[in-house]
């Protein structure tokens, strides 16, 4: 039986193994990364209760963890660049196999940023992507630990997730509009980069091809501001509004300290994982505007097509 696939699934059923590895190294850093505050929280609870022996034992198994952070997290490295080459060489390896009908109907600029910056973006998105779904886990990790110490911080929480969740969805196809004509004009400036190069190979250039190349690059760089500025607006308004969610917990926890219901030490690790949320909601802004420009890159690769290749199953 003979079946046809696409690009992606191509190059990633090539690269099951890499993927394995990069999975593996993912699930050590960011599990460390949420065991060794817990082990923080506990060494002040410890200092506080004058359990000084303790407290000496504590830190020694947070230096040991932090030896093995940063272990798993040059390994994680390795696997990234394993991943992301395995990627990378199959995606180019497949431009190869290019319908020539196709190739025709793009411009050589075109042609050029997609085996160059879109198989790139591309790469990237997959080789990140592991880390990223693992953060959402994190995330929801996070959750359930808030809701073990305050049902009212697990609730505002997460309301305030689940309202930046919906702002970033409903960003995203601006976002993906404002992509899509960064692209066409970066296609646009790389076609008159390529007349100019002619031009001056052939000794016949002349002011108008440098006018023309200097208009394209304002259009170019108008286009890319838009779109990072947009970008970077939501992203900068989501965090703001989790911050300050955050400084009104650590006061309903100082409240709860207070009265007896929350220890010193865990105040500090919810202030950590808030963090953790902080960040990992930065990399879901990302992961918005890198998913658009995943998509627009891909449906350029796409616009290429190629020779379909049969798989024996």
């Amino acid at each position: 039986m003979k079946n046809k696939d696409n690009y992606t699934n191509l190059v990633i059923k090539d690269s099951y193994k890499e993927l394995f590895y990069k999975i593996v190294t993912s699930v050590f850093i960011r599990g460390l990364l949420l065991i060794i505050p817990v082990f923080w929280s506990n060494t002040i609870n410890r200092l506080s209760d004058g359990d000084y022996s303790k407290t000496y034992s504590l830190i020694i198994i947070i230096i040991i963890l932090s030896c093995f952070y940063y272990i798993w997290q040059y390994l994680n490295q390795v696997s990234w660049f394993q991943f992301y080459n395995k990627l990378y060489l199959g995606y180019t390896a497949l431009m190869t196999k290019s319908n020539s009908s196709n190739i025709k109907k793009v411009t050589l600029g075109e042609y050029t940023n997609v085996i160059n910056t879109d198989i790139d973006i591309l790469c990237n998105f997959l080789g990140n992507g592991v880390a990223r779904v693992i953060q959402i886990m994190e995330i929801l990790f996070i959750y359930f630990y808030f809701l073990t110490q305050s049902i009212y911080i697990f609730i505002v929480t997460i309301v305030i997730s689940a309202i930046m969740v919906v702002l970033l969805i409903i960003s995203s196809s601006q976002v993906k509009e404002e992509n899509i004509k960064r692209k066409s004009s970066f296609d646009r400036k790389t076609v008159v980069a390529h007349q100019m190069y002619n031009k001056l190979k052939d000794g016949d250039y002349d002011d108008s091809v440098f006018k023309k190349l200097h208009q394209s690059n304002l259009e170019y760089l108008k286009a890319n501001k838009r779109f990072n500025l947009l970008a970077q607006a939501v992203i900068y308004l989501i965090l703001g509004i989790i911050e300050l969610t955050k400084y009104g917990i650590i006061i309903y926890s100082v409240y709860l300290i207070s009265i007896g219901n929350m220890e010193v030490g865990t105040i500090i690790l919810v202030y950590t994982y808030y963090d953790k949320i902080i960040t990992n909601f930065e990399v879901l802004g990302t992961i918005s505007a890198e998913y658009q420009s995943f998509l627009v890159s891909l449906k350029r690769l796409n616009k290429l097509g190629y020779n379909q290749l049969e798989v024996e199953s």
